[in-house]
Protein backbone atom coordinates (compact mmCIF):
# COMPACT_ATOMS: atom_id res chain seq x y z
CA UNK A 1 0.00 0.00 0.00
CA UNK A 2 2.66 3.26 1.18
CA UNK A 3 1.97 6.08 -0.15
CA UNK A 4 -1.15 4.49 -2.92
CA UNK A 5 -4.52 6.00 -2.38
CA UNK A 6 -6.84 3.62 -4.24
CA UNK A 7 -10.10 5.33 -5.60
CA UNK A 8 -13.00 5.12 -3.32
CA UNK A 9 -15.46 2.26 -3.84
CA UNK A 10 -18.93 1.98 -2.94
CA UNK A 11 -18.67 -1.49 -1.06
CA UNK A 12 -15.63 -3.02 1.06
CA UNK A 13 -16.18 -6.50 -0.16
CA UNK A 14 -16.89 -7.76 -3.78
CA UNK A 15 -17.64 -11.83 -4.36
CA UNK A 16 -16.75 -12.89 -0.90
CA UNK A 17 -13.01 -11.27 -0.92
CA UNK A 18 -12.20 -8.00 1.20
CA UNK A 19 -10.80 -4.86 -1.00
CA UNK A 20 -7.44 -4.28 1.07
CA UNK A 21 -5.38 -1.04 0.94
CA UNK A 22 -5.99 2.81 1.77
CA UNK A 23 -8.82 4.50 -0.05
CA UNK A 24 -9.96 7.87 -1.27
CA UNK A 25 -12.93 7.70 0.79
CA UNK A 26 -14.91 5.42 3.27
CA UNK A 27 -16.70 3.06 1.60
CA UNK A 28 -20.88 3.25 1.62
CA UNK A 29 -21.65 0.00 2.09
CA UNK A 30 -19.56 -1.73 4.83
CA UNK A 31 -20.57 -5.26 4.08
CA UNK A 32 -18.36 -6.44 6.44
CA UNK A 33 -20.52 -9.85 6.72
CA UNK A 34 -20.17 -11.04 3.02
CA UNK A 35 -16.58 -11.78 4.04
CA UNK A 36 -15.86 -15.57 3.11
CA UNK A 37 -12.30 -14.93 4.72
CA UNK A 38 -14.30 -15.65 8.14
CA UNK A 39 -15.78 -18.99 8.40
CA UNK A 40 -19.16 -19.65 9.08
CA UNK A 41 -22.61 -18.51 9.27
CA UNK A 42 -23.15 -14.44 8.85
CA UNK A 43 -24.13 -15.02 12.80
CA UNK A 44 -21.23 -16.27 13.51
CA UNK A 45 -19.33 -13.46 11.78
CA UNK A 46 -21.93 -11.12 13.37
CA UNK A 47 -20.12 -12.55 16.57
CA UNK A 48 -17.07 -12.14 15.76
CA UNK A 49 -17.02 -8.95 14.05
CA UNK A 50 -15.76 -6.09 16.52
CA UNK A 51 -16.97 -2.85 16.06
CA UNK A 52 -16.60 0.78 17.53
CA UNK A 53 -16.95 4.66 17.56
CA UNK A 54 -14.30 6.56 19.64
CA UNK A 55 -13.92 10.35 19.82
CA UNK A 56 -11.76 12.13 21.87
CA UNK A 57 -12.24 15.94 22.35
CA UNK A 58 -9.46 17.88 23.02
CA UNK A 59 -10.39 22.24 24.65
CA UNK A 60 -7.09 24.03 26.46
CA UNK A 61 -9.49 23.31 30.19
CA UNK A 62 -11.36 19.94 29.06
CA UNK A 63 -10.30 16.47 27.32
CA UNK A 64 -12.88 14.42 27.29
CA UNK A 65 -13.25 10.43 25.51
CA UNK A 66 -16.47 8.88 24.75
CA UNK A 67 -16.98 5.34 23.23
CA UNK A 68 -19.56 3.08 22.02
CA UNK A 69 -17.49 -0.72 21.40
CA UNK A 70 -19.37 -3.74 20.38
CA UNK A 71 -17.79 -7.09 21.11
CA UNK A 72 -20.50 -9.41 20.35
CA UNK A 73 -20.27 -10.84 23.97
CA UNK A 74 -20.45 -7.81 25.53
CA UNK A 75 -21.58 -4.06 25.48
CA UNK A 76 -19.09 -1.28 27.05
CA UNK A 77 -19.38 2.11 26.80
CA UNK A 78 -17.82 4.67 28.59
CA UNK A 79 -17.54 8.99 29.27
CA UNK A 80 -14.10 10.01 30.54
CA UNK A 81 -13.39 13.31 31.70
CA UNK A 82 -10.07 15.44 32.47
CA UNK A 83 -10.34 18.56 34.14
CA UNK A 84 -6.75 20.09 32.59
CA UNK A 85 -6.60 22.94 35.12
CA UNK A 86 -7.64 21.40 38.00
CA UNK A 87 -6.06 17.57 37.02
CA UNK A 88 -9.15 16.07 38.59
CA UNK A 89 -10.65 12.80 36.24
CA UNK A 90 -13.85 10.37 36.45
CA UNK A 91 -15.64 8.37 34.15
CA UNK A 92 -19.27 7.24 33.86
CA UNK A 93 -19.31 3.56 32.61
CA UNK A 94 -21.61 1.01 31.57
CA UNK A 95 -21.87 -2.76 30.47
CA UNK A 96 -24.54 -4.03 28.32
CA UNK A 97 -25.89 -7.04 27.23
CA UNK A 98 -25.20 -8.25 23.52
CA UNK A 99 -27.87 -6.60 21.09
CA UNK A 100 -28.38 -3.31 23.09
CA UNK A 101 -27.43 -1.18 20.67
CA UNK A 102 -26.02 -1.11 17.31
CA UNK A 103 -22.76 0.33 15.80
CA UNK A 104 -23.79 2.92 12.95
CA UNK A 105 -23.07 1.02 10.19
CA UNK A 106 -21.50 3.64 7.84
CA UNK A 107 -19.96 7.19 8.13
CA UNK A 108 -22.27 8.79 5.46
CA UNK A 109 -25.48 9.18 6.90
CA UNK A 110 -26.17 6.44 9.63
CA UNK A 111 -26.16 6.63 13.68
CA UNK A 112 -26.78 4.55 16.80
CA UNK A 113 -28.16 5.32 20.23
CA UNK A 114 -27.24 4.02 23.78
CA UNK A 115 -29.86 4.45 26.18
CA UNK A 116 -29.25 3.07 29.77
CA UNK A 117 -30.59 3.94 33.49
CA UNK A 118 -28.73 8.19 33.60
CA UNK A 119 -26.77 7.53 30.06
CA UNK A 120 -27.44 8.20 26.95
CA UNK A 121 -24.68 8.61 23.97
CA UNK A 122 -26.37 9.57 20.27
CA UNK A 123 -23.97 8.99 17.27
CA UNK A 124 -25.02 10.47 13.59
CA UNK A 125 -22.27 10.11 11.02
CA UNK A 126 -23.25 12.88 8.17
CA UNK A 127 -20.23 12.33 6.34
CA UNK A 128 -22.28 13.18 3.29
CA UNK A 129 -23.05 16.65 4.83
CA UNK A 130 -19.28 17.25 5.88
CA UNK A 131 -20.18 16.85 9.71
CA UNK A 132 -20.60 14.11 12.79
CA UNK A 133 -22.95 14.66 15.73
CA UNK A 134 -22.60 13.72 18.64
CA UNK A 135 -25.02 13.86 21.87
CA UNK A 136 -24.19 12.95 25.49
CA UNK A 137 -26.74 12.92 28.73
CA UNK A 138 -25.09 11.41 31.89
CA UNK A 139 -26.72 12.07 35.23
CA UNK A 140 -24.42 12.74 38.20
CA UNK A 141 -24.84 9.97 40.80
CA UNK A 142 -22.45 8.11 43.10
CA UNK A 143 -20.23 11.28 43.75
CA UNK A 144 -19.71 11.87 40.10
CA UNK A 145 -21.00 15.07 38.04
CA UNK A 146 -23.68 14.83 35.16
CA UNK A 147 -21.79 15.46 31.64
CA UNK A 148 -24.17 17.39 28.85
CA UNK A 149 -22.79 17.56 25.45
CA UNK A 150 -24.03 18.91 21.97
CA UNK A 151 -20.91 18.30 19.48
CA UNK A 152 -20.02 18.87 15.31
CA UNK A 153 -17.55 17.71 13.72
CA UNK A 154 -16.50 19.37 11.04
CA UNK A 155 -14.76 16.68 8.46
CA UNK A 156 -14.69 18.80 4.93
CA UNK A 157 -12.28 18.94 2.41
CA UNK A 158 -11.02 22.29 3.23
CA UNK A 159 -10.30 21.77 6.59
CA UNK A 160 -9.34 18.05 6.85
CA UNK A 161 -8.76 14.22 5.23
CA UNK A 162 -9.58 11.83 6.85
CA UNK A 163 -8.22 8.07 6.92
CA UNK A 164 -9.82 5.09 5.36
CA UNK A 165 -7.94 1.76 5.19
CA UNK A 166 -8.73 -2.22 5.50
CA UNK A 167 -6.34 -4.10 6.57
CA UNK A 168 -5.01 -7.64 6.33
CA UNK A 169 -5.69 -9.58 10.09
CA UNK A 170 -4.98 -12.46 8.58
CA UNK A 171 -5.39 -13.84 4.16
CA UNK A 172 -9.21 -12.73 4.09
CA UNK A 173 -9.78 -11.58 6.99
CA UNK A 174 -10.33 -7.37 7.17
CA UNK A 175 -10.02 -4.50 9.53
CA UNK A 176 -11.46 -1.15 8.67
CA UNK A 177 -10.80 1.58 10.42
CA UNK A 178 -11.82 5.49 9.73
CA UNK A 179 -9.51 7.76 11.59
CA UNK A 180 -10.19 11.69 11.38
CA UNK A 181 -9.21 14.40 13.14
CA UNK A 182 -11.60 17.36 13.19
CA UNK A 183 -12.66 21.11 14.12
CA UNK A 184 -15.16 20.99 16.72
CA UNK A 185 -17.95 23.05 17.68
CA UNK A 186 -20.53 22.72 20.58
CA UNK A 187 -20.69 23.18 24.13
CA UNK A 188 -19.70 20.55 27.01
CA UNK A 189 -21.19 21.24 30.59
CA UNK A 190 -19.36 19.00 33.58
CA UNK A 191 -21.64 19.74 36.69
CA UNK A 192 -22.08 23.52 36.85
CA UNK A 193 -19.26 24.35 34.18
CA UNK A 194 -19.63 24.77 30.73
CA UNK A 195 -17.02 24.97 27.80
CA UNK A 196 -16.99 26.47 24.75
CA UNK A 197 -15.80 24.76 21.56
CA UNK A 198 -14.61 26.59 19.02
CA UNK A 199 -13.53 25.13 15.23
CA UNK A 200 -11.10 27.63 15.05
CA UNK A 201 -9.26 26.58 18.23
CA UNK A 202 -10.35 23.14 19.41
CA UNK A 203 -10.11 19.58 18.22
CA UNK A 204 -11.82 16.01 18.10
CA UNK A 205 -10.21 12.42 17.01
CA UNK A 206 -12.88 10.60 15.60
CA UNK A 207 -12.01 6.55 15.57
CA UNK A 208 -14.42 4.32 13.76
CA UNK A 209 -13.75 0.57 13.82
CA UNK A 210 -14.98 -2.66 12.63
CA UNK A 211 -12.52 -5.73 12.28
CA UNK A 212 -12.46 -9.61 12.59
CA UNK A 213 -9.97 -9.74 14.93
CA UNK A 214 -8.13 -12.85 15.63
CA UNK A 215 -9.08 -14.52 19.10
CA UNK A 216 -5.32 -13.12 21.03
CA UNK A 217 -4.80 -9.59 19.57
CA UNK A 218 -2.83 -6.74 20.82
CA UNK A 219 -2.52 -3.03 19.48
CA UNK A 220 -0.24 0.26 20.45
CA UNK A 221 -1.93 3.10 19.70
CA UNK A 222 -1.01 7.42 19.53
CA UNK A 223 -3.04 10.44 17.96
CA UNK A 224 -3.09 13.97 18.49
CA UNK A 225 -4.35 16.79 17.03
CA UNK A 226 -4.03 20.84 17.02
CA UNK A 227 -4.87 23.75 14.85
CA UNK A 228 -1.76 25.99 14.62
CA UNK A 229 -1.54 28.96 12.49
CA UNK A 230 1.66 28.21 11.06
CA UNK A 231 -0.11 25.08 9.31
CA UNK A 232 -3.85 24.87 10.16
CA UNK A 233 -4.74 21.42 11.99
CA UNK A 234 -1.34 19.37 12.70
CA UNK A 235 -1.74 15.88 13.85
CA UNK A 236 -0.91 11.84 13.72
CA UNK A 237 -1.91 8.64 13.81
CA UNK A 238 -0.18 5.91 14.88
CA UNK A 239 -0.50 2.06 15.49
CA UNK A 240 1.09 -0.99 15.63
CA UNK A 241 -0.63 -4.13 15.83
CA UNK A 242 -0.94 -7.71 14.23
CA UNK A 243 -0.79 -6.71 10.57
CA UNK A 244 2.05 -8.90 9.31
CA UNK A 245 4.44 -6.30 6.97
CA UNK A 246 3.00 -3.24 8.73
CA UNK A 247 5.84 -1.08 6.89
CA UNK A 248 3.66 -1.33 3.79
CA UNK A 249 0.23 -1.94 5.13
CA UNK A 250 -0.63 0.33 8.00
CA UNK A 251 -3.00 3.04 9.09
CA UNK A 252 0.03 5.41 9.99
CA UNK A 253 -0.42 9.37 8.61
CA UNK A 254 0.39 12.64 9.48
CA UNK A 255 -2.33 15.37 8.86
CA UNK A 256 -0.59 18.86 7.82
CA UNK A 257 -3.41 21.37 7.14
CA UNK A 258 -6.29 19.15 5.17
CA UNK A 259 -3.81 16.94 3.67
CA UNK A 260 -3.36 13.52 4.55
CA UNK A 261 0.22 12.06 4.61
CA UNK A 262 1.26 7.96 4.73
CA UNK A 263 4.07 6.76 7.15
CA UNK A 264 5.99 3.85 7.35
CA UNK A 265 5.51 1.70 10.44
CA UNK A 266 5.50 2.75 13.81
CA UNK A 267 7.14 1.53 17.12
CA UNK A 268 6.34 2.28 20.41
CA UNK A 269 8.40 2.08 23.74
CA UNK A 270 6.14 1.80 26.50
CA UNK A 271 7.10 1.48 30.04
CA UNK A 272 6.16 -0.90 32.48
CA UNK A 273 4.07 1.40 34.21
CA UNK A 274 1.87 3.45 31.14
CA UNK A 275 2.00 6.72 33.75
CA UNK A 276 5.96 6.70 33.17
CA UNK A 277 6.62 8.45 29.70
CA UNK A 278 6.02 6.90 26.19
CA UNK A 279 8.48 7.02 23.00
CA UNK A 280 6.93 6.69 19.76
CA UNK A 281 8.65 6.46 16.45
CA UNK A 282 8.38 5.66 12.93
CA UNK A 283 10.99 3.25 10.56
CA UNK A 284 10.79 6.02 7.87
CA UNK A 285 12.38 8.18 10.66
CA UNK A 286 9.55 11.05 9.98
CA UNK A 287 8.63 11.34 13.54
CA UNK A 288 9.78 10.71 16.84
CA UNK A 289 7.60 11.63 19.75
CA UNK A 290 7.16 11.69 23.54
CA UNK A 291 4.11 11.36 25.73
CA UNK A 292 4.02 12.73 29.14
CA UNK A 293 0.80 11.49 30.53
CA UNK A 294 -0.93 13.40 32.59
CA UNK A 295 -3.93 10.88 33.09
CA UNK A 296 -5.03 7.02 32.48
CA UNK A 297 -8.21 5.32 31.78
CA UNK A 298 -7.63 1.89 32.45
CA UNK A 299 -9.29 -1.41 32.78
CA UNK A 300 -8.87 -5.03 33.40
CA UNK A 301 -11.48 -7.60 32.43
CA UNK A 302 -12.12 -10.95 32.99
CA UNK A 303 -14.46 -13.00 31.61
CA UNK A 304 -13.96 -16.80 30.89
CA UNK A 305 -12.03 -17.28 27.57
CA UNK A 306 -12.52 -13.65 27.41
CA UNK A 307 -10.21 -11.06 28.76
CA UNK A 308 -8.64 -7.65 28.18
CA UNK A 309 -5.85 -5.26 29.74
CA UNK A 310 -6.15 -1.65 28.67
CA UNK A 311 -4.39 1.71 29.37
CA UNK A 312 -5.31 4.33 27.67
CA UNK A 313 -2.73 7.16 28.78
CA UNK A 314 -3.50 11.04 27.78
CA UNK A 315 -1.30 14.29 27.95
CA UNK A 316 1.22 16.14 25.94
CA UNK A 317 3.10 14.91 23.23
CA UNK A 318 6.57 16.98 22.46
CA UNK A 319 9.42 15.92 19.71
CA UNK A 320 9.15 16.77 16.11
CA UNK A 321 7.06 15.06 12.32
CA UNK A 322 8.57 15.61 8.84
CA UNK A 323 5.61 16.64 6.38
CA UNK A 324 6.42 14.59 2.83
CA UNK A 325 8.39 18.10 1.58
CA UNK A 326 10.69 16.98 3.93
CA UNK A 327 10.23 20.12 6.70
CA UNK A 328 10.68 19.57 10.62
CA UNK A 329 7.36 20.11 12.44
CA UNK A 330 8.14 20.92 16.22
CA UNK A 331 5.60 19.12 18.75
CA UNK A 332 5.83 20.96 21.68
CA UNK A 333 2.96 20.01 24.12
CA UNK A 334 0.07 18.56 22.18
CA UNK A 335 -2.47 16.97 23.97
CA UNK A 336 -3.44 13.41 22.99
CA UNK A 337 -3.80 10.03 23.94
CA UNK A 338 -2.30 6.58 23.49
CA UNK A 339 -3.28 2.78 24.26
CA UNK A 340 -2.06 -0.42 24.69
CA UNK A 341 -4.38 -3.32 24.85
CA UNK A 342 -3.84 -7.21 24.67
CA UNK A 343 -7.07 -9.10 24.40
CA UNK A 344 -8.91 -12.33 23.77
CA UNK A 345 -11.99 -12.34 22.28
Amino acid sequence: MGATVLEAMDRAVEGGVARFGRFAAPFRDLNLLDCEGVPGPRAFRSFRLKEWEHLAIIHPDLYLSVAVVDAGFLITSWTHVYLRRSGKAFEHIRKLLPGSVRIPGNLWDHGAELKASGYRIRMHNHLSAGRHEVVLEMSGKGGLPSVHAELELAETADRTHGLSVVLPLAPNRPMYTHKSACPLAGTVTVGEERFELSPDRDCALLDFHKAYYPHRTFWNWATFAALRPDVGLLGVNLTHNVVADDNVLNENCLWVGNTLQPLSAARFDIPEDPRQQWRVHTLDGRVELTLKPEGIRSERLQLGLAASSYDQPYGAFSGRVVDSTGKSLPVDGIFGLAERHTVRW
